[in-house]
């Protein structure tokens, strides 16, 4: 172990890496305990955030106004391996996604949490805890107070009369008659609702989605990626979220050259991989778990590209090409969203931007179902502009003729997904933003479509 970077840590620091010391975090909108390594949102419901981001909510919450070296002494003290400003703000991205607010704050080279931590030792000190002072008072969440609201009223609707305890169970015995004689003959059509509640998730289990819902993109050229200029601009706009360098990673815009092939009109959704997974025994996505995400209609998430590879296959398809989903998403006269040249908000399912979070003032605070009339393209094809981010085929290289600007991420790989996704801001909903990722990475806003050769 390098004992210089030792030097540099804290004796909490310390106790994070040589003990396994236990604390609890408390957040008004999160709740970390280290000794069961979980997090819950401010309503008690455990988050999917492990991994890196996981370590660096704990460091963060333990140690506020942590630098970049601060990160790389506690992740790896050793010094192994070299945790840049990338890896860092993916996992603060991971964060603020998942926790569903902008949490982990990166501003003057300075990694900080958003809000006040509390900090206890066991669940028992923190339900002992006093109750809570004028300040607190004044910071409730309306959820909080709506909470309360309901279990109040709860408690209200048990203390029965007397009266009320001998009507009630005579009111349950000529209930039950009822039910026998007036439902008796429709338990076949009870059957069949039943099913259809989740048609989406068992229909045509049998066979693949069917391949006509897909759009013609023709012949021609078009233009592909940012100018120099373009590209600041985006940066400008969202500083604080990707680098600059992430940004110029689209330069130069150049004309490209491509034949006719076919596009899926509408993200693959849960319903569609399901019937993958059921025919094929794949892995299913872990996310199907999150009540949020996993409705049948809803666009399949926590996917990595292979998985992505592997369903397009297995229909005949493939991925797009970076070229074929950027022109598919932005027509052939260089618009930078969509629709047009000026950024709509009621365009895409998109979020807060800047400072990573939900925002409902489109429709929808998590993904909006894959025939949602938004991010339009010129070719009628559905959501390429927020929602979630969609791979495509090619590795995240330098693009032909970038004399000028590298990418730390660059030659390693990594595979590109596009489109920006439901908790980002304005820059990353541009057909022409490309991010680079492990091609085993997942995540919450990480999906996919198919496309094929005419």
């Amino acid at each position: 172990m390098d004992k210089s970077k030792l030097s540099h840590l804290s004796i909490f620091e310390l106790f994070l890496i040589v003990f396994d010391y236990t604390m609890i975090y408390k957040h008004p909108y999160f709740k970390l305990d280290t000794e069961s390594k979980k997090v819950f949102d401010e309503n008690d419901k455990e988050l999917a955030l492990t991994g890196n981001a996981y370590r660096l909510l704990v460091f963060l919450c333990g140690k506020n106004n942590a630098t970049l070296t601060d990160i790389n002494d506690y992740f790896d003290p050793a010094g192994a391996k070299d945790y840049t400003e990338n890896h860092v703000r993916q996992y603060r991205y991971k964060i603020n996604s998942i926790i569903g607010h902008s949490i982990a704050a990166y501003k003057n080279n300075i990694y900080s949490i958003n809000g006040t931590i509390s900090k206890y030792e066991s669940n028992a000190d923190l339900e002992s805890t006093a109750p809570k002072t004028q300040e607190s008072e004044k910071n409730q969440t309306k959820e909080e107070i709506g909470k309360n609201a309901v279990e109040t009223s709860q408690r209200k609707r048990n203390k029965l009369s007397n009266k009320e305890k001998l009507v009630i169970p005579s009111l349950i015995v000529l209930l039950v008659i009822f039910s026998a004689v007036v439902l008796g003959n429709k338990n076949k059509n009870a059957s069949v609702a039943t099913k259809s509640n989740s048609a989406d998730e068992t229909t045509a289990n049998s066979s693949p989605k069917s391949q006509n819902d897909m759009t013609l993109i023709p012949a021609g050229e078009f233009f592909m990626g940012s100018t120099e200029q373009q590209a600041i601009e985006a940066w400008q706009k969202n500083d604080g979220g990707y680098d600059k360098e992430g940004y110029l990673a689209e330069y130069p815009r150049r004309k490209i050259m491509l034949g006719n092939f076919y596009i899926d009109k509408k993200e693959v959704s849960n319903s569609d991989y399901k019937m993958f997974v059921d025919a094929t025994n794949h892995i299913a996505p872990a996310l199907w778990s999150d009540q949020t995400l996993n409705s049948p209609n809803f666009p399949v998430v926590g996917v990595d590209w292979s998985d992505a590879d592997a369903y397009c296959r297995w229909l005949g398809k493939r991925l797009p090409t970076e070229a074929e989903w950027e022109k598919a998403a932005r027509g052939t006269d260089g618009r930078i969203w969509p629709w047009g040249n000026a950024w709509n908000p009621t365009k895409g399912n998109h979020g807060n931007g800047t400072e990573y979070g939900f925002d409902e003032s489109d429709g929808y605070k998590y993904t909006a179902p894959v025939g949602s009339e938004l991010g339009v393209s010129p070719y009628g094809v559905l959501n390429m502009a927020g929602n979630v981010y969609e791979w495509v085929e090619d590795d995240f290289n330098a693009y032909p003729g970038n004399d000028k600007y590298t990418q730390q991420d660059f030659n390693k790989g990594f595979k590109v997904f596009k489109g920006g996704a439901y908790t980002d801001g304005q820059s990353e909903q541009r057909p022409a933003s490309r991010v680079g990722y492990q091609k085993d990475y997942k995540d919450v806003d990480i999906g996919f479509r198919c496309t094929k050769n005419k």
